[in-house]
């Protein structure tokens, strides 16, 4: 994709393969706003706000361009991807209406706890208990409160978890936070994605869509497709997939191999917005 970093902003100036309403709303992220003229997204200790300007560029505002040119995953070019993906008709649909999507290169720490707080869960919900973690844990950095470090949430008990919202998720979170080290996130990222598969799966609250997300979303890792309700019902409506959940996994892997993640990505964002019935 097309960029240049200026006074310290990242400039889009052609962003058919960027929409920021896309990008936060397509399940991956928990942590951005919409004020309506521009989207704020916040990862780590950081905060980016983007925006289009009057010859329709868009912008993103941040300390830190070169973090959310990564993050925004902008040196891959989408129009490949998605020329690949239109082959199959459902995916024309699903690419044409999320034209946007673009998968963020997330934190792992901060994905591994959201999506563990995600499970059985909904989007507002999640987005409280992930706020008020970080106000009462995450460094002030003015205006918004950065994610806690690792040492910071070892600090957290059951209760306090508990008190936040997490429910019974509070006990996995305690329980996975204690066996993390900067260590075994570095070893984890370092893995294939079947080995790093069954390391997630080891980690209390991690199940297999739990675990496909973070390989997804934290690990970069887009030979995966994890399987909520909503693509249950794609595998089965589109694809004549009519097995468990996880074999639905393997299969559209297997049907999409290296894409199978931005699939995922464009069918999730179309079946739940456009065909919730």
């Amino acid at each position: 994709m097309e960029y240049y970093i200026q006074n310290g902003n990242i400039i889009i100036p052609n962003p058919v393969d960027f929409n920021i309403k896309h990008i936060c709303e397509c399940g991956q992220m928990f942590r951005y706003e919409d004020k309506g003229t521009h989207y704020v997204v916040i990862s780590t200790d950081l905060e980016a706000i983007v925006h289009k300007n009057d010859n329709k560029s868009v912008v993103i505002e941040s300390k830190n361009p070169n973090y959310y040119a990564n993050y925004f995953d902008l040196n891959n070019d989408y129009a490949i991807i998605k020329a690949e993906l239109i082959k199959t008709p459902i995916l024309k649909l699903a690419v044409d209406y999320g034209y946007g999507i673009r998968i963020a290169k997330q934190n792992l720490l901060e994905t591994l706890i959201s999506f563990i707080i995600s499970a059985n869960n909904n989007i507002t919900r999640i987005k409280k208990i992930i706020e008020n973690i970080c106000a009462n844990y995450g460094k002030n950095m003015g205006g918004y409160f950065a994610f806690p470090t690792l040492e910071a949430l070892k600090a957290i008990s059951v209760q306090e978890f508990a008190k936040f919202g997490a429910g019974y998720r509070a006990e996995y979170l305690h329980a996975t936070i204690k066996q993390l080290n900067q260590n075994y996130l570095y070893e984890l990222s370092n893995q294939t994605t079947q080995q790093a598969y069954k390391t997630l799966l080891s980690l209390k609250g991690v199940g297999n869509k739990v675990a496909e997300c973070i390989l997804l979303f934290g690990l970069n890792k887009v030979d995966v497709f994890p399987v909520d309700v909503w693509m249950d019902r794609v595998c089965e409506e589109f694809f004549d997939l009519h097995i468990a959940r996880n074999k639905k996994s393997e299969a559209m892997v297997k049907r999409f191999g290296s894409l199978a993640g931005y699939a995922q990505q464009y069918l999730f964002y179309y079946k739940r917005n456009l065909r919730r019935t």
